[in-house]
């Protein structure tokens, strides 16, 4: 919002350098670009509600949704898994051998640790019964430390907590109350929040197995795994099954909300734009007429003004779009530097039809006072 705020605020000294780049054809170009650098005022105070909504468009859903596309490209490259079994208790499948696959179960508990002394936190956490399997069939973000070297006196945690150092002990609160001290045995990037402490079934015993990742051996039969694993009574799916029905995204109310927002945004914009250039085209009578008077007809005058408008418009757009990369780009480094893979997605549809809407009531606003002198 800082950075669309002063955007707009400095459209003024924005606008000339853009005009001046900017080649438009024949006499009418010609004239739309001058009179465009000649009234900045007027140019400036229709680019800047344009450039205001169309960065809200592309920064606020775009931000939104390019979190949303990076937790789910996290989710799929942390899984070396080739099917994954789901269920509320699925202790009595953990504890079966399946020819062919490798089983990796865990069950959702958490651990709870003070931080600065007074801040009690909560962490989700994973109970696993191997950490050796564990190994074998996730591919965690380990920073430091071995995976493979979790066991029932160490936790691995990640970047976030305040002690993430291999080797050091840490007091905490296991899920069920009870207080223990954990060595760290590894340390998982932050990355966008997903990736949390890891402990063994022995820290969790009534937390029930409610996941089972399954990686298959070379050369195993697919179909034979899956039957044998379908007739224990959990839900077996395929991993790109399991991430598209449980990875992060947008929730369609967030979605709602967003473009609710968006709306209020776009009606403010439009009466600035309609009070703006309403008040423009009453005294623009003396300029149009000369323009009548030096042969221009009312087609080609009708023409320089809607282009004006237009002009000014997309030029509040392309700020807009300006502001929404720098935007997004800062969120991607962040992203970046918590080791999270960066998905920039743009909302292109929402963005687009933002600035035909500006178009619209601007060129409508534009040529009113026009039509009705000369209607």
């Amino acid at each position: 919002m800082v950075l669309i705020t002063a955007a707009a605020l400095l459209a003024p000294l924005l606008v000339r350098p853009l005009t001046r780049l900017l080649r438009l054809p024949g006499a009418t170009g010609m004239l739309v670009r001058a009179n465009t650098a000649a009234s900045l005022r007027r140019t400036a105070a229709v680019a800047a509600p344009v450039l205001i909504t169309v960065a809200l468009a592309g920064s606020v859903l775009g931000s939104a949704m390019t979190v949303s596309q990076s937790k789910a490209a996290e989710a799929r490259e942390h899984t070396r898994a080739d099917l994954v079994v789901t269920g509320e208790d699925l202790r009595g499948l953990a504890a079966r051998p399946v020819p062919g696959a490798t089983l990796s179960a865990s069950a959702s508990t958490a651990v709870f640790v003070r931080e600065e002394g007074t801040a009690l936190i909560r962490s989700q956490a994973r109970a696993v019964d191997d950490a050796r399997t564990l190994a074998a069939v996730e591919r965690l973000p380990v920073v430091a430390g071995d995976l493979r070297d979790l066991d029932d006196r160490s936790i691995v945690v990640n970047e976030e907590w305040e002690q993430h150092t291999v080797g050091a002990t840490v007091r905490m609160w296991l899920g069920d109350g009870r207080p223990v001290s954990l060595r760290i045995a590894a340390v998982l990037a932050v990355g966008t929040g997903n990736n949390g402490a890891y402990v063994t079934a022995a820290n969790a015993p009534t937390a029930p197995v409610d996941r089972i990742d399954v990686r298959l051996a070379p050369g195993a039969d697919r179909a034979a795994v899956t039957a044998a694993l379908r007739g224990t009574g959990g839900t077996v799916r395929s991993t790109d099954q399991w991430l598209a029905a449980t990875h992060p995204r947008t929730s369609p109310q967030t979605r709602l909300g967003l473009i609710v927002v968006l709306g209020i945004a776009l009606v403010y914009t439009a009466l600035a734009l309609a009070n703006t250039l309403l008040m423009a085209g009453s005294v623009r009578s003396a300029e149009l007429n000369a323009l009548r008077l030096a042969g221009a007809t009312r087609p080609q005058v009708l023409g320089v003004v809607a282009g004006e408008t237009l002009f000014a418009v997309g030029l509040g757009a392309v700020l807009g779009m300006a502001v929404t990369a720098v935007n997004l780009a800062g969120l991607g480094a962040a992203l970046a530097t918590l080791s999270a893979p960066v998905t920039v997605t743009v909302q292109w549809p929402v963005v687009g039809a933002t600035a035909g809407a500006c178009a619209v009531v601007a060129v409508a606003a534009a040529m009113a006072p026009k039509a009705v002198r000369h209607g």
